[in-house]
């Protein structure tokens, strides 16, 4: 029995457990990600269950971190240093910054699609710290400021609840939730799983991708680091996770499967709730998919 269920978990991760076959026909919404099928990155839109994948834009500069706005209408991306917008599914980016006194990664959009946490890397050469931007009603402007700042420490991956009230980040490869209204933070996790990536479910509960070892997997856990749960584990390293808006779902970008002989390829998974493999959404076959995000 024990064996039984060691090889589900081992399984869930592994090559054998990815289908390439139609995906659930309750899926909805839309997944963003960065793909470089044509010969260079740039940042592709799939509406679910089955629509084709486009293209959003192309740039000069090679797009990171798309993260969708809340009502699903535009794309959040950095790109050398700078925040981009873009309307989908196709539209012009403008940058609200400009990567000049900072150079901005990883924007996270507040619920009310008026502002984006930022991690910011100081030009100096000094510690990122973590940054608001407020979106003004002109085109291209934002308002910028600092929410956290700590000396000698590096501030990554941040996202916001469900309300709006709290975010978490990353620093020391633990999770950390900042308090937006006092200021404070609390530290969430801790041992020796390095956490690498963290976002919230719509319930509120939080989703943590971690590494232990020759070890990954995705823990779930309440707001406030409690009640927390292992949900997979096994030996594929996953870099990023994003939940579908009804939370039934994960899109899941992995890097790195020990068991594949030839040259790996990232590619965006389906997962259902429990971290367990249904298909792939993009790349593994000829080209790179990762870094997705899930919306309306």
């Amino acid at each position: 029995m024990r064996r039984a269920v060691f090889l589900g978990l081992f399984g869930m991760l592994l090559p054998g457990a990815c289908r390439r076959g139609p995906l659930p026909s309750d899926l909805a919404g839309k997944v963003v990600f960065v793909s470089d099928r044509d010969g260079r990155e740039a940042l592709y839109v799939k509406t679910l269950p089955g629509g084709e994948e486009r293209p959003v834009m192309r740039l000069d500069e090679a797009p990171a971190w798309p993260r969708l706005s809340p009502d699903g209408r535009t794309v959040a991306f950095s790109a050398a240093g700078k925040i981009g917008l873009v309307s989908v599914p196709l539209g012009a980016p403008r940058f609200v910054t400009f990567g000049v006194e900072w150079q901005d990664l990883r924007p996270a959009w507040r619920p009310d699609g008026k502002a984006l946490a930022v991690v910011a890397q100081p030009s100096s050469g000094r510690s990122a710290e973590l940054h608001l931007l407020t979106l003004e009603t002109a085109p291209g402007t934002a308002r910028r400021e600092p929410i956290l700042k700590v000396s000698g420490l590096e501030e990554v991956a941040p996202a916001f609840a469900p309300d709006g009230k709290t975010l978490v980040y990353l620093r020391d490869a633990n999770v950390f939730r900042l308090d937006l209204a006092s200021g404070q933070s609390t530290r969430l996790t801790g041992g020796f799983r390095s956490i690498r990536a963290a976002r919230f479910l719509p319930s509120g509960r939080l989703l943590a991708l971690w590494q232990q070892g020759k070890q990954c997997g995705l823990d779930a856990m309440d707001a406030d680091g409690n009640n927390r749960e292992t949900l997979a584990q096994g030996p594929a390293v996953y870099q990023a996770v994003a939940p579908s808006p009804d939370g039934h779902y994960l899109a899941a970008t992995l890097a790195f499967e020990p068991t594949v002989a030839l040259r790996q390829r990232s590619e965006v998974r389906l997962l259902d709730a429990r971290g367990r493999t249904l298909g792939t959404l993009s790349g593994g076959r000829g080209h790179d998919a990762h870094s997705a995000d899930w919306g309306r």
